[in-house]
């Protein structure tokens, strides 16, 4: 039958979602993807994705008679393809790819801007996985994703992968998560930590005002590194990073040029100026014994609510020069800012207590120059050697 009932008893006729490009394209001889019952959809992948679909059909011959055939089946007719299911013609639902995922952006991204945007992600962890995926909603066309560690089942609660990617480097999962959402953009894996990043691979990849390095693997020392080169590449930097339990974080952000110190100019190592807990692959704690803690070691919630924040200022960031752009936040946030998910000490500890209320987001905190390691005329130190 070419109609189902639904539900409430009316009838859905059949329909072939598929691209433009698909659509015309003569050379097609099979077409992949899956067909939703309930529905009665056709969604035909773009065949950047066919590999993950169902087949459906081959591509008949030209002398092939598309109304004998029983089942679906699909008939390039000079101009396009046609569809037939048991002899009757489908209805056609076309799209332009590109176009139809990013139009709910419109008016607030220009779509034909943002996918020039490249995004460097160091650490493809709980943050790096949401900060990526967001970004490529937004229209980000370019990734180089580096981490050195695999999707474990632990990770499932918190990652953006599944139980589906255990198993197989985060890298790998979350470039299938990015193709899933725009099949045309480009994910450059390295298998790796940030400091092994080949030059060569740098250098192809990055491109002044247009890419932004993004520190998400809750290391200081592999922040105080990536906005090194950072600077070397004349690239924006931001850092996303935890608090013990993640109670709270802290971004920080660098722009070359703008007469801002960097990270290890303004930070250092870190030191004791936060209660920002050092890297651990299985939970956000600087406990080496996790065992009769009282708390959830950083829940999902909570970590995202301050990656968003991050977000929503890198692409600030990427769209600084483009004066039609209206910021988010970059306006209103300091260079260093501190953001809270609670202030109770039960939960937090006595640190809390530096948080007028819960969610607070600090808009006044200043970092400075030090004078040891930059020029007096507010030059961080790398961006100086650099001119």
């Amino acid at each position: 039958m070419n109609e189902i009932e639904s539900i409430f008893g009316e009838k859905i006729e059949k329909t072939v979602f598929i691209s433009d490009e698909q659509l015309h394209d003569g050379n097609i001889k099979a077409l992949y993807g899956r067909y939703f019952e309930d529905t009665s959809i056709f969604n035909v992948f773009p065949a950047q994705l066919s590999d993950r679909g169902e087949h459906l059909c081959d591509v008949l011959a030209p002398n092939e008679d598309p109304e004998t055939r029983a089942g679906f089946c699909a008939v390039f007719t000079g101009e396009q393809l046609e569809f037939y299911y048991d002899g009757k013609k489908l209805k056609v639902e076309a799209y332009g790819l590109y176009q139809s995922i990013f139009s709910r952006n419109k008016g607030i991204l220009e779509t034909d801007k943002m996918t020039h945007k490249r995004a460097v992600i160091l650490g493809c962890g709980s943050v790096g996985s949401l900060v990526a995926m967001e970004l490529a909603r937004a229209g980000v066309g370019h990734f180089l994703l580096c981490d050195a560690d695999i999707v474990e089942y632990h990770n499932v609660c918190r990652h953006q992968c599944g139980i589906e990617d255990v198993g197989d480097l985060k890298v790998n999962a979350l470039g299938r998560k990015l193709k899933n959402i725009n099949p045309n953009v480009e994910a450059i894996r390295f298998e790796g930590i940030v400091q092994n990043i080949p030059k060569a691979m740098l250098d192809e990849f990055c491109t002044a005002d247009q890419t932004i390095f993004v520190g998400c693997a809750d290391n200081r020392d592999a922040d105080v590194y990536a906005n090194r080169i950072s600077i070397y590449y004349s690239a924006a930097f931001l850092s996303i990073g935890f608090w013990e339990r993640a109670y709270a974080g802290e971004i920080f952000y660098h722009i070359p040029g703008r007469g801002m110190p960097c990270y290890e100019c303004a930070l250092g190592d870190g030191g004791n100026i936060s209660a920002r807990a050092q890297a651990n692959h299985h939970i956000y704690s600087n406990q080496e014994n996790t065992e009769g803690m009282k708390f959830e070691p950083g829940i999902s919630v909570d970590i995202n609510f301050i990656t968003t924040i991050g977000i929503k200022l890198i692409i600030d960031i990427l769209n600084s020069t483009d004066l039609d752009y209206i910021p988010r936040l970059l306006n209103n946030l300091a260079q260093y800012t501190i953001i809270c998910n609670t202030d109770n000490p039960k939960i937090g500890g006595e640190m809390v207590e530096i948080f007028s209320y819960p969610l607070q987001v600090t808009t006044s905190l200043v970092v400075c120059y030090n004078r040891k390691k930059c020029k007096g005329d507010g030059i961080c130190m790398y961006e100086a050697e650099e001119k």
